[in-house]
């Protein structure tokens, strides 16, 4: 039976090593954990503003049962809890940011991370210490036990089915397309601000009618004074004139008011 050369073996060595270097290349798991992909999991974009997009997001966390810790304008923070039948526990944290995009304030996006905390109950026994004068201290088996959760694991979750669930379901809760709640909002505000200048205008309107009408009465009010002292001063005037053109017996007569005429001279014999 034929024997292998050496030069066949060394070739069919050299052969498997480089097999199995490429098949431990391929097998190599990356350094690092994170690659810093552009596979969008945890963006999504909006045509809203951020506060509407945060808002949606307030309510999406609700409507599944979520603990509000912290929500505003620019983000908002929840967790829930959960309880599997083997005494483990699982905490579920979700964290929301909205930022707004563009120049006219009209378009946002919503970046969302959720991570997953394991926790285990961890019992902690204590032993009561009793003391005999005889034997010292003693450890009696009786005592109390505290139970606490002791994290054992903790990850982001990078699902993109569970983050498409989540954004699907915050976009029910975007304002409808055609309701601006901003320009809405403006509107009602300069409704108000026109009511409140029309109402101004009609009291103070109102002011100077009031003081025009009280100017004509004040100016009745003379014009009827002077009427009234006219008919007054009327017959004092007229019994005045009456007087004169009638003078009463023993008074002097126009004529006697003058000079007397001088009597005749008496005539010589």
């Amino acid at each position: 039976m034929p024997t292998a050369t050496p030069y066949l073996r060394g070739t069919a060595l050299a052969s498997i090593s480089a097999v199995l270097l490429l098949a431990g290349c391929a097998t190599d798991k990356p350094k690092y954990a994170e690659t810093f992909s552009d596979k969008g999991t945890y963006t999504r974009d909006y045509a809203v503003p951020g506060k509407d997009t945060c808002e949606a997001a307030r309510r999406a966390l609700l409507s599944q049962g979520y603990a509000i810790q912290k929500a505003s304008a620019e983000g908002v923070d929840a967790i829930k809890n959960f309880q599997e039948p083997d005494q483990k526990h699982t905490q579920l944290s979700l964290h929301v940011v909205c930022a707004t995009d563009g120049k006219d304030g009209q378009h946002s996006t919503a970046f969302v991370n959720a991570v997953q905390d394991h926790y285990i109950v961890k019992k902690n026994s204590t032993s009561a210490g009793v003391g005999l004068s005889v034997l010292g201290s003693v450890s009696m088996p009786f005592g109390s036990s505290d139970d606490s959760l002791a994290k054992v694991a903790s990850e982001t979750i990078d699902a993109p089915d569970f983050y498409d669930n989540f954004f699907d379901l915050m976009a029910r809760y975007l304002p409808k397309p055609g309701s601006d709640t901003t320009g809405t909002a403006a509107k009602d505000q300069a409704g108000k601000d026109q009511a409140a200048k029309d109402q101004a205008a009609k009291d103070q309107a109102a002011k100077d009618q009031a003081a025009k009408d009280q100017a004509a009465k004040d100016q009745a009010a003379k014009d009827q004074a002077a009427k009234d002292q006219a008919a007054k001063d009327q017959p004092a005037a007229g019994q005045s004139a009456q007087d004169q053109a009638n003078p009463r017996p023993g008074s002097d007569s126009p004529s006697d008011s003058g000079t007397a005429s001088p009597s005749p001279a008496p005539s010589t014999p």
